[in-house]
């Protein structure tokens, strides 16, 4: 391979949203090779990968950090968790290919969709248009509600967590939230999530269902709409008060109440303290299709996904001895603790 074939790959990787690899990182995940690195979060970190046997196709691996993946009864519900996910039949989240626990590493593979994730989104584009959000009241609405089909409770719904594609809305990540919410490590009494976004009856007794998702993603829809969450952003104990106890900021909802009121309306509704007065995700999806909703995302959103789409060719067609060019040498070595988050795919 010549020159210019490498550097095209490489920024082919770049554009992909994937980072090169570091000497630590592992350069063979179960059956999988790394070719770059997605980004990182509490859980683990997320690693672009090909099929080792150069088969076609790209996964985003999420590889589990150490002090989870040692923990035996984690495992076992990661384990059991996976399986559901297995069962998940719907366009708006990734299909699941495979897990495993091989030489210390803990991972789980999923389609890569090549887009980004809606935090990024925000702060590099800017907030969505009303018929763009109306456009994820929609999706992902039918994503709640193709989740609650099986049994499974995402847990952990945020923007970082829903990532926007040329060809629709998908959720990440769901499932695992739950094994390690039930794990040794958290038996204390954490809870495990973003407080920013968490369900009220979550943060006072630990209940979380699919009404509760529903407070989630109106949370997340408030921030596309608007660039904050409902709450305040942050981390703290006072945001974790206001989610359990206090109505959303007058500001924040004044804001997205000039933008649409009827979408303002909607979510309001859905930041209700007592779950029951909560909409379903089925009355998510009617209220979207009642509005206009875009069929393309706005620019320069639009020109970002399509072009993290033409990577995604870029790299799909490409072969193990040419992605190996970037790839880091082969060492098999537990994920170091991540620093923050990227733009990663189950980043957790």
């Amino acid at each position: 391979m010549d020159e210019a074939q490498l550097s095209a790959l490489q920024a082919a990787l770049g554009q992909a949203g994937a980072e090169p690899l570091q000497s630590g990182d592992p350069g063979t995940i179960g059956p999988y090779a790394a070719i770059g690195m997605l980004g990182s979060g509490g859980m683990g970190r997320v690693y672009l990968a090909r099929p080792a046997d150069d088969r076609p196709g790209l996964a985003a691996v999420k590889v589990i950090r150490p002090e989870y993946a040692e923990d035996a009864e984690f495992r076992r519900r990661f384990e059991r968790e996976a399986a559901v996910h297995g069962q998940v039949r719907t366009p708006h989240a990734p299909s699941l290919l495979g897990t495993g626990f091989e030489d210390r590493l803990l991972w789980m593979a999923t389609q890569y969709v090549p887009g980004l994730n809606l935090a990024d989104a925000v702060r590099e584009s800017g907030v969505l248009r009303p018929a763009g959000v109306w456009r994820l009241v929609g999706e992902l609405g039918r994503a709640l509600d193709g989740l609650a089909a099986t049994g499974i409770v995402h847990r952990d719904l945020k923007p970082s967590n829903v990532i926007l594609s040329a060809q629709g809305v998908h959720v990440i990540d769901f499932g695992i939230s739950q094994a390690v919410d039930s794990s040794a490590i958290t038996s204390t009494g954490s809870r495990v999530g973003t407080p920013a976004y968490m369900a009220p009856e979550y943060l006072r007794d630990g209940r979380c269902d699919t009404v509760s998702d529903v407070f989630s993603l109106a949370c997340t829809l408030v921030y596309a709409a608007t660039g904050h969450a409902p709450f305040g952003d942050g981390t703290g104990v006072d945001v974790m008060h206001r989610v359990a106890f206090e109505e959303p900021m007058a500001e924040v909802i004044g804001e997205l109440t000039l933008a649409d009121a009827s979408l303002a309306a909607l979510l309001t509704a859905c930041l209700a303290k007592d779950p029951a007065l909560r909409p379903t995700p089925q009355q998510l999806i009617a209220a979207a299709d009642a509005h206009p909703r875009t069929p393309a995302w706005q620019e320069p959103l639009h020109g970002q996904l399509v072009e993290r789409g033409h990577a995604y060719e870029v790299l799909h067609r490409a072969t193990a001895h040419q992605t190996g060019h970037f790839r880091a040498p082969t060492v098999r070595a537990p994920s170091p603790a991540p620093q923050g988050y990227g733009a990663a795919q189950g980043q957790g």
